[in-house]
């Protein structure tokens, strides 16, 4: 039996705790994504997951796309998606599970922007869509470290028994495992595609409470984002840019 994916749209509001968490990743990542591909034209683009938009709107204004296509499982979130963000005609919205869709056309990018983390088997999506991306396509997939240094902080200090263990908040989002670095790139490669690089997602020290208790705002923010990009073992997310191997 599928499962319901509307039980998890109140995640994405900014009253969920962890709302800056994922907004600062989510930043970085979209970063990463343009500087990636601000070069290349007339893209035919995948995203698996709709999530907070931030990626889709950094994609619209910053790289040349044809055509874009999202699947996700949620009729919610494709409906509050379709009535605040008016997207452009190019968009083309699929509800359906990322284990079902079927396309007929290789896509140039596909991204898969924290997604892994919530499926049920993470290997069974990226072998099915191996086989829609170009020969000469590149993949993007992030994921949450379980390896962040806050967490191994935590762990250290007494306070986390086991740093792959999942929170109350990790359940909320509707998250299964964690990843760290090495495990993530082995998946990637087992499943059919060569790893070119490794970026870090935000350097996150301390706890989401006591960052934000400094005070320092976007400084801040954008010092994780900046200092984070080379640190991938022990920052909050990591990116793993994919060709076909």
């Amino acid at each position: 039996m599928k499962e319901n994916l509307d039980q998890y749209k109140d995640a994405y509001e900014d009253s969920f705790p962890y709302y800056w968490d994922e907004t600062v990743l989510l930043d970085a990542y979209a970063r990463k994504l343009v500087e990636t591909l601000k070069d290349r034209r007339n893209l035919r683009a995948l995203s698996l997951g709709i999530g907070r938009q931030i990626v889709s709107r950094t994609l619209f204004d910053n790289i040349s796309l044809r055509e874009y296509h999202v699947v996700e499982g949620s009729p919610e979130i494709i409906a509050d998606y379709l009535a605040k963000a008016s997207p452009p005609a190019f968009v083309q919205v699929h509800e359906a599970y990322f284990e079902d869709i079927e396309f007929d056309q290789p896509f140039d990018v596909i991204e898969m922007g924290f997604v892994l983390e919530h499926v049920d088997d993470p290997g069974l999506v990226l072998r099915r869509f191996r086989g829609m991306i170009a020969d000469d396509g590149v993949l993007f997939v992030a994921v949450p470290n379980a390896r962040s240094l806050h967490r191994l902080l935590g762990h250290a200090a007494g306070l986390m028994p086991d740093i792959y263990s999942l929170s109350d908040s990790d359940r909320a989002l509707g998250h299964k495992r964690y990843f760290d670095s090495d495990s993530i790139a082995d998946l990637v490669e087992a499943s059919g595609y060569r790893v070119e690089a490794r970026h870090g997602l935000m350097l996150k020290p301390f706890t989401t409470g006591q960052i934000q208790s400094l005070g320092l705002g976007r400084t801040l923010d954008e010092a994780l984002i900046e200092v984070g990009f080379g640190l991938p073992d022990i920052t909050n997310g990591i990116l793993l840019v994919a060709r076909p191997g």
